[in-house]
């Protein structure tokens, strides 16, 4: 057998030996180490338990903090149990494999003092009736692999015949060297790769091969030839860099270069498959996979008060424990009226049961215990306030339901779904970890099970298109071409290393390591080994090289990677060698030596002025409703265009899954308070504390139901402001009511009549009674100024119809409105509200509606003669002076004032400006 070991050949490798399989094994650090195990019968290790070595490591800490509670790690411990658990654990393995005995002597520094303590309580005491902590530790890495060593040295041998390394021997880490030195020691030969051929200078790539290798050219200042050797692509984005690619390697079918893609980027992949090439295969490993989301947002069914936006995003993905059509109306209940188990809540569960009842009689396929026991699980379960803690048991019943439900959806899909299959085994971690806390870690805060979780959330790794015959080859990572190669591709050109190499050791450790034969790895050894990786790809290829820059990827900027540094530090000027794809002037550098796809000019249309006026080929089709309502009629009084695409064309917009704003919540909140109040008994004998009382009482008991985002982390003073405005506003309206001898006969009351032949409706959202006389308010949450506007202009319109459609029909009701965020009161006079804010305190109202009325039916009559003409009129500031030429004729004193300024809330403002 011969072996290839680099620190990179875990991934994938080029080239691949035709006998891999058989005697030839291409090997990076966790692959050598499974070949070693599954030779010396040492195979059986738990995969993956990282996370319960570091749940155990923190036992371990947590044990040693008792005793030492100023150990050095107290105060980071304090902040991050997990997190600091990680790093020492990390710590303690390094020594391991540097083969240090975790003594404690007289002289040793403080910290590996420390972590040779806490080694100590991961091996059973000498004396079993000893009284002493003890806790075993899962083998890891670093255990296993000085296991192995162990066997090897105890005399266990594997038949090897020759061992190649990729990196040179002084750069290996020293549990490596000290492998490799054994097999040496055993007669195994253990040598280098062959390096790449010295470059002889006669083109652009072998001019910068000799600048990375050191030997610069015999000429003072070397230039660019532009020979075709070395080439530079610049693309403003890395898709419009994959597009032409793609399009380039159709037009040259002879160029196959191996492609190095770092990151496992997919852009490139994507526009091979879509321009008909074999696809690569790559993986993508995400952590934005909509399975995976689940492992993060499914903690928000334990707390209370809910975070509507995650559970916004439960039932909006792709793929969840809950049916999709029940997600689908939870969602836009939740947008509406952020909260759960409201009054709308319960409405929209009864309605969505009885019709799936129905449609389980017609397709037997349908369960509806099955789905209805699923929604009770995740939304009818026990919450607890999250500035507590929740029992572990009701943590780890939530996961392992997680795991159950994602391993029964990965097998009912013959194993497509991988993804899923990665969820499931995430899931059962976090049961593992949670079930390995100590008793007396029994309840978990709202921080430490977000942080276990974090510690267990780990991207998915998906295929979306298998690797296919007559692939390019390709690898990853700069080190793992460990031969020569005629022609490179380097993808993605960019800056991705690290800027800085950290050392978790402090001097004196490595003084008083070093003393004893040890070594620790330095920031100076990794930095060596990043200096000796970064060429390999340059120096590895023969004949050409193509490297691909794009500016931007995945819309953020990027920096052109190191070695671009040392080809401007070299040669200066690059345009010999550089090809821009949106600048036909660079163009030379490549079309000496490819085809290149031809480039398709666009032709650039400009949009011109919306029409003023669309005209119906069948105006018939644009006669009158049987019934209206008073919103529609406003539209066709206003914005005929709105009226013909609501009322005829249907086009109705679609529901918007986000949270409704703030301004749109604290009116709905507020009307709902209002509408609850003005129900309660005897109001005439309310006074100012019980009013506030009540407000006080009911508005936390509406928030937790239909404004939860009041009572998140943070809203604290959003809240107790809406609440203390409530409870002034409702004071306000109830002084005003009793003042004035206005009695309440109803809220949110239904209205219908007669206009123009037509029936009409509306729904009212306070009727008040004094005798005879009758008053209607419109709760609006603000915008005083406005509504004085619109009375003032006599366009308060919606008042007006509702004063005429409330019974008795023969008498005008007085109006109003109430802005319930300045506690104001907005009428024409103040003849029914003593303490109104008159917008003409003298004014007739009796005329001043009979006057609106008749301009009301005006319009509505002059509006149908332009639809009967097949007339539909777009107003718009863009059209309004064509619209005013039109009109020159008209008679506008019979006829309501028309804006002149766009529609507010247009739902078809973009299609108008493309009416052209």
């Amino acid at each position: 057998m011969i072996l290839y070991f680099g620190l990179e050949l875990d991934d994938l490798v080029f080239p691949q030996h035709p006998n891999t399989r058989g005697g030839h094994h291409h090997l990076g650090p966790q692959q050598l180490l499974y070949f070693l195990e599954a030779h010396l019968g040492l195979i059986g290790h738990p995969a993956n338990n990282d996370h319960l070595r570091i749940e155990q490591y923190r036992q371990a800490l947590q044990w040693f903090l008792q005793g030492e509670p100023t150990a050095f790690f107290a105060r980071s411990f304090a902040a991050d149990q997990l997190a600091t658990a990680t790093t020492l654990l990390a710590m303690r393995d390094e020594l391991l494999l540097a083969a240090w005995d975790f003594q404690v002597q007289a002289d040793l520094p403080e910290r590996l003092r420390v972590l040779a303590t806490i080694e100590g309580c991961f091996h059973p005491p000498a004396d079993p009736t000893e009284n002493a902590f003890y806790l075993p530790l899962s083998a890891g890495y670093a255990d296993r692999f000085c296991t192995v060593l162990e066997q090897l040295r105890a005399g266990a041998t594997i038949a090897l015949d020759q061992i190649y390394l990729n990196e040179p021997f002084d750069l290996l880490p020293s549990p490596h060297r000290a492998l490799f030195r054994h097999f040496e020691a055993q007669g195994i030969p253990v040598d280098p790769l062959p390096e790449p051929a010295v470059p002889s200078l006669e083109n652009d790539l072998q001019a910068f091969q000799s600048v990375l290798l050191r030997r610069p050219s015999t000429t003072p200042s070397p230039s660019l030839r532009g020979d075709g050797s070395l080439l530079l692509l610049v693309a403003k984005r890395e898709t419009e860099a994959a597009t032409f690619l793609a399009r380039f390697l159709r037009h040259n079918p002879r160029f196959r270069p191996v492609c190095l893609i770092p990151e496992k980027n997919r852009a490139l992949d994507d526009a091979l498959i879509q321009d008909g090439l074999p696809s690569l295969g790559i993986l993508s490993a995400s952590l934005a996979r909509p399975s995976l989301q689940i492992l993060k947002l499914i903690s928000t069914f334990l707390w209370k008060p809910i975070d509507p936006y995650k559970m916004l995003e439960f039932v909006t993905l792709a793929v969840k424990p809950l049916d999709d059509e029940l997600g689908r109306r939870i969602a836009s209940q939740i947008a509406a009226t952020p909260g759960i188990q409201g009054e709308g809540w319960r409405n929209m569960l009864r309605i969505y049961f009885e019709e799936l009842e129905e449609k389980a009689v017609q397709d037997r396929s349908i369960n509806p215990a099955a789905i209805r026991a699923q929604y009770e699980f995740w939304f009818e379960r026990p919450r607890f306030p999250a500035s507590g803690t929740v029992p572990r048991t009701e943590v780890i019943q939530l996961f392992a339901e997680l795991q159950r439900w994602a391993y029964a959806v990965y097998e009912d899909s013959n194993g497509r779904e991988k993804s899923l299959l990665v969820l499931s085994e995430q899931a059962r971690r976090i049961t593992d970890l949670l079930e390995a806390l100590p008793e007396k870690d029994s309840q978990l805060s709202h921080l430490e099970l977000e942080r276990i979780v974090r510690t267990i959330y780990e991207p998915s790794p998906v295929l979306f298109k298998e690797r296919q015959v007559g692939h390019l080859p390709h690898l990853h990572h700069n080190s793992a071409i460990i031969a020569d190669t005629d022609d490179l591709l380097w993808w993605n050109f960019c800056r991705n290393e690290p800027d800085y190499f950290f050392s978790r050791w402090y001097q004196s450790e490595y003084h008083y390591l070093t003393k004893r034969g040890l070594s620790l790895r330095r920031p100076d050894d990794d930095n060596a080994l990043l200096l000796w990786q970064r060429p390999r790809p340059v120096l590895r290829c023969r004949r050409r090289l193509l490297l691909v820059l794009p500016e931007r990827v995945n819309g953020s900027e990027v920096y052109p990677h190191p070695l671009h540094d040392e080809l401007e530090a070299c040669f200066g000027d690059l345009t010999p060698i550089t090809y821009r794809i949106d600048e036909e002037a660079s163009r030379t550098a490549f079309a000496a030596h490819f085809r290149l796809p031809e480039r398709i000019a666009l032709e650039a249309r400009q949009l011109g002025r919306p029409r003023a006026f669309l005209h119906c080929g069948e105006p018939e089709q644009l006669v009158e409703n049987e019934r209206e309502t008073y919103t529609s009629l406003d539209a066709l009084f206003y914005y005929p265009y709105q009226w013909v695409f609501r009322r005829k064309a249907r086009w109705r917009r679609s529901t918007i899954l986000s949270i409704v704003s703030d301004v749109a919540l604290k009116g709905n909140l507020a009307h709902r308070l209002f509408e609850w109040l003005l129900k309660e008994e005897d109001l005439g004998t309310w006074d100012r504390l019980r009013t506030e009382a009540w407000i006080q009482q009911r508005a936390l008991s509406l928030l937790g139901r239909e404004g939860a985002v009041l009572l998140m982390y943070g809203r604290e003073p959003d809240r107790v402001s809406f609440i203390r405005r409530m409870q002034q506003s409702a004071w306000t309206l109830l002084s005003m009511l009793q003042n004035n001898a206005w009695e309440v006969l109803g809220t949110e009351v239904d209205l219908s009549g007669e206009f123009m032949g037509l029936e009409v409706k509306g729904k009212a959202d306070v009727v008040l009674g004094r005798g005879a006389e009758r008053a209607v308010l419109d709760l609006k949450w603000r915008g005083a100024k406005r509504r004085e506007n619109l009375i003032r202009n006599e366009a308060d319109l919606q008042l007006v119809m509702y004063s005429r459609l409330l019974e008795p029909r023969e008498q005008w009701a007085h109006t109003a409105y109430f802005i319930i965020e300045d506690g104001v009161m907005v009428a024409r006079n103040q003849l029914a509200f003593r303490e109104a804010r008159a917008v003409s305190v003298d004014s007739d109202h009796l005329a001043i509606n009979e006057r609106i009325w008749a301009k009301m039916q005006a319009t509505f009559r002059w509006r149908l003669a332009q639809l009967g003409e097949g007339k539909i009129e777009v107003r718009s500031e863009a059209t309004l002076t064509d619209i005013e030429l039109d009109y020159q004729e008209e008679n506008w004193q019979e006829l309501l004032e028309f804006p002149t300024r766009d529609a507010p809330f247009d739902d078809y403002r973009s299609l108008i400006n493309l009416l052209d």
